[in-house]
């Protein structure tokens, strides 16, 4: 096995937008190349997702005594992004399910509207009393699906 031509990850962004922000980068986002780094990109998206949590009276670890884990992540870098650049944070919401949900992010520098980079959380909602993937809240659907 050579090092040729290898599949991409690729990332449609869904059309259900659930929130938008405003984040910066910060000089710990920047990476020895100095621009904002692949696993900062990771951070930011989290900030975001806490920002929409909070903005609905929860945490990640409390929406009607629910919370949530994180199954899987994927990241596609688009273009550089610097220190204090300001990116707006675009949220979406995919594939929902019982007991669980993708999360989509798009990165976009404020300036240019140029991507920087999309993002996707796999989300299940879990019990944190009984240690096992619950039901999501009617609560937490009824914000997504707005």
């Amino acid at each position: 096995m050579g090092f040729g031509l290898m599949s991409r990850l690729e990332l449609k962004i869904p059309e259900a937008e659930i929130y938008s922000s405003q984040i910066q980068v910060r000089i710990s986002d920047i990476n020895f190349a100095g621009h904002l780094a692949h696993d900062a990109i990771l951070s930011l998206v989290h900030q975001i997702r806490a920002e929409f949590f909070f903005k609905n009276g929860w945490t990640e670890v409390d929406v009607e005594g629910k919370g949530i884990v994180i199954s899987d992540v994927g990241i596609v870098y688009k273009s550089e992004a610097f220190f204090p650049d300001i990116l707006f944070a675009r949220m979406f919401v995919h594939d929902i399910s019982k007991k669980s949900l993708d999360f989509y992010y798009q990165l976009l520098h404020s300036e240019t509207k140029k991507e920087v980079a999309v993002a996707k959380t796999g989300i299940v909602f879990f019990d944190y009393s009984i240690r096992k993937p619950c039901l999501i809240p009617d609560t937490f659907l009824a914000a997504v699906s707005k």
